[in-house]
């Protein structure tokens, strides 16, 4: 029979917070994997933000052309091949254990009567660890199954007016499972991934582990975790009573009058972000005078107001190849993408991939010693709204170098870094460096082949409440001011 699939995405995992020299979490099962399987230290997801950079994965495209704008946000286009339908024709029973925020944007049209969603305060240490063992002891043994999991355990620190780590067990307190609170949670997250791990035939599943985009709270020291606070605090707009009644006494309006609503809403929230603007401006100007490093200038900033931007603390995420017919003790440094984890898995279990995703390559390969070249990783700034504060650039990374621009005007906010000397990305080469700017500006014209980096919109449009929710939760994790 073909191999069980665990696909496990965590989100927000930093690569380095993963394995490494600059890990301090204490992760004996995520180890055992990779000592037991191939790990990719060097992993290039396409997009900082979930929606984008999951539908790039599920269907080995970049988000320009796998993602569609559905009134203010971003959705998956189920009409576009992906991998969950692929491997369905292949026999394969595929479930989905995810936050409902991702199945109201387009994944429970993939994964339809077989998808189960969670709220996002949900953690594998406070019940959602167990519900996932109860699901994998339920499905049938006479078929092949694929099970994706998507974790938010990390991604719940950056929402501080619900998460309190007295909550959580004695791990996330104590200093020894990390030096900030994300290893710590992360600590706590291997806990459970081993007791899952039990749940398995290691020998008939294949397991894969990676994340959908990095973060800057993993490399917060303490006195970074509390200015954080201060600083979501400055941000937090106080609705009042006022609004609240109004927006109350709106809802009862016809839908005739809905322009009206819409205009209503817009004009009150402009209001809201110019006031916020204000407030954090001293803030800003305090970083900017401080005698920081560039680089933390750069995460002090964005925790104020935060802009996705093209820096490698969102794009390096960490990839795990393990179990069924998997390689041992393979550490591979050499850059590869996150539209390449598709392609091998169906190489590893031998399922045909023609005329899918034109962006991935099967890595088994390099993974089995054979001459592999270095592809350059193309990523862009997209987003799971349109609302998401951008500097809007596209760019080219390989391991020696890092170009990005503006996604509309190739001469406007033109960066390069040389990662080998400056991997912090601090220092900003471009006006010295046209010979490699135009190579790689080059490579990012190629990849368009006459296509365009926008995304396409779709006639259809959220419910206003539905809207409402969706935009709701976003504001609670970050990607809306």
């Amino acid at each position: 029979m073909k191999p069980n699939i665990l696909f496990i995405v965590i989100d927000s995992l930093r690569a380095d917070k993963c394995h490494g020299e600059k890990k301090t979490s204490v992760t004996p099962n995520i180890d055992s994997l990779i000592k037991n399987g191939t790990y990719f230290s060097q992993n290039i997801t396409a997009a900082p933000s979930t929606i984008p950079s999951i539908s790039s994965i599920f269907t080995s495209l970049y988000p320009f052309e796998c993602v569609i704008q559905e009134g203010n946000f971003f959705v998956i286009n189920p009409e576009i091949k992906n991998y969950i339908k692929n491997l369905e024709r292949n026999e394969y029973s595929c479930y989905a254990t995810m936050p409902i925020l991702m199945s109201y944007l387009g994944f429970n049209k993939i994964f339809k009567n077989e998808l189960e969603t969670f709220e996002r305060t949900s953690t594998l240490y406070n019940g959602l660890g167990k519900k996932i063992m109860e699901r994998i002891e339920s499905f049938s043994k006479d078929k092949p199954w694929f099970y994706y999991i998507h974790l938010y355990d990390l991604m719940w620190i950056s929402d501080p007016a619900n998460f309190n780590p007295n909550d959580g067990p004695d791990e996330i307190r104590d200093l020894k499972y990390g030096e900030n609170q994300y290893e710590r949670i992360f600590s706590v997250m291997d806990i459970w991934l081993g007791k899952i791990l039990k749940k398995l035939d290691m020998k008939n599943t294949l397991i894969v582990i990676t994340a959908d985009h990095g973060t800057d709270i993993g490399v917060y020291d303490l006195k970074m975790e509390e200015s954080n606070k201060v600083f979501q605090g400055i941000r937090k707009q106080n609705l009042g009573v006022g609004f609240k009644i109004g927006q109350k006494i709106a809802h009862k309006f016809p839908k005739s009058m809905l322009p009206v609503r819409k205009k209503l809403a817009e004009k009150y929230t402009s209001k809201a972000d110019e006031e916020i603007k204000e407030r954090i401006k001293p803030e800003i100007e305090k970083i900017e005078n401080s005698e920081l490093r560039p680089y933390e200038k750069r995460l002090m900033k964005y925790s104020i107001f935060p802009i996705t931007d093209l820096y490698d603390d969102k794009y390096v995420v960490p990839v795990i190849f393990s179990g069924h017919n998997v390689p041992r003790k393979k550490m591979i440094t050499q850059q590869v993408q996150s539209v390449d984890i598709f392609p091998t898995i169906a190489g590893i279990i031998g399922m045909n991939t023609s005329n899918y995703g034109k962006r991935g390559r099967d890595l088994l390969p390099i993974i089995e010693n054979d001459n592999f070249d270095e592809v350059p990783a193309y990523i862009e700034t997209a987003t799971n709204s349109i609302k998401t504060q951008s500097n809007n650039t596209i760019g080219i990374r390989t391991s020696e170098y890092k170009y990005f621009r503006d996604r509309n005007e190739k001469t406007k906010n033109v960066h390069l870094y040389d990662l080998k000397s400056d991997p912090l990305e601090e220092y900003n080469i471009s006006e010295k460096n046209e010979g490699i700017i135009k190579k790689m500006e080059s490579v990012l014209v190629g990849i368009l082949q006459g296509d365009s980096f926008q995304h396409s919109q779709s006639d259809e449009e959220f419910e206003e409440e539905k809207a409402n929710v969706i935009e709701s939760e976003l504001k609670r994790l970050g990607y809306i001011n």
